[in-house]
């Protein structure tokens, strides 16, 4: 803390390390071994008593954190179909009339805001391997095709999956649901972790007997959420029982580390 006006006063001790003076006698007045008190006295202006006045006395690091609720407005549902035959381009021209039914049962739900494409097309051979155990033999082609479709109707998963199925689709990929604009719940969360963090700073900082500072360091930041996913199996049982499929919420996190400066004493 820096004070006007003050003078610091410097003693130094120095000692009779030579000894008495030339003849061995002492001096009149002088006390020995202990030797002489200088007092010099140095001006408020020295650099010296500047650059201690002028260092702070410390810092303070703390963390805090916040979490904002979103809620999903898109869901994203995905379906596959998988077809079997001996030669391989049966089992794609079955896939393919199979999977046109199925889009155009998705389609026809007519889902507000509703994306379609299809992903993760393959084709596997099926091994017999022979009784000497030395050869493999094909016996069978197996085609999967995936569909996903998004519709911004987040109620509407269980009518979507029922669409689907309904056409002939044979397997449920998943279900998920997200939001789709993150940023203001981002910011809401970050401003919540700062907060959090200066008042504890500022507890710890008069607890001690200082106010608080100025931030030396920041660090931290504010996650984009995963979209959460609905298990499969989940949903068919869902389906099955007549349940809907509820999205439920998002949580954005975020987390921040900040360093403050130790500021001026209380009271002084």
């Amino acid at each position: 803390m820096k004070k006007t006006g003050q003078v610091a006063v410097w003693a130094t001790l120095i000692t009779a390390c030579a000894g008495p003076s030339a003849g061995g006698q002492t001096p009149p007045g002088d006390p020995g071994s202990l030797g002489r008190l200088h007092i010099y006295e140095i001006a408020n202006d020295d650099p010296r008593l500047l650059a201690l006045q002028s260092e702070e006395p410390g810092w303070i690091e703390v963390s805090g954190s916040g979490s904002v609720e979103v809620q999903p407005d898109r869901a994203r549902v995905t379906f596959a179909m998988e077809t079997r035959a001996t030669a391989a381009d049966a089992a794609a021209g079955a896939n393919a009339d199979a999977m046109a039914a199925v889009l155009a049962a998705v389609r026809s739900a007519a889902l507000p805001g509703l994306e379609v494409e299809t992903f993760g097309y393959s084709v596997r051979p099926e091994y017999a391997i022979s009784n000497d155990q030395r050869t493999r033999e094909i016996i069978a082609y197996t085609v999967l095709n995936n569909v996903g479709a998004t519709t911004s109707d987040v109620d509407a998963v269980g009518r979507l999956v029922d669409a689907a199925i309904g056409a002939g689709a044979n397997r449920v990929g998943g279900i998920s649901f997200f939001a789709s604009d993150t940023e203001a719940a981002r910011r809401e969360a970050l401003a919540q972790a700062v907060r959090i963090a200066r008042a504890e700073a500022e507890v710890m900082a008069e607890s001690l007997g200082y106010r608080l500072g100025r931030p030396l360091q920041v660090n931290g930041g504010a996650d984009r959420p995963m979209p959460m996913v609905y298990q499969a199996e989940m949903a068919m049982m869902s389906r099955a029982a007549e349940t809907p499929i509820e999205a439920g919420d998002q949580t954005v996190t975020a987390r921040v580390t900040i360093r403050f400066a130790l500021g001026p004493e209380l009271g002084g």
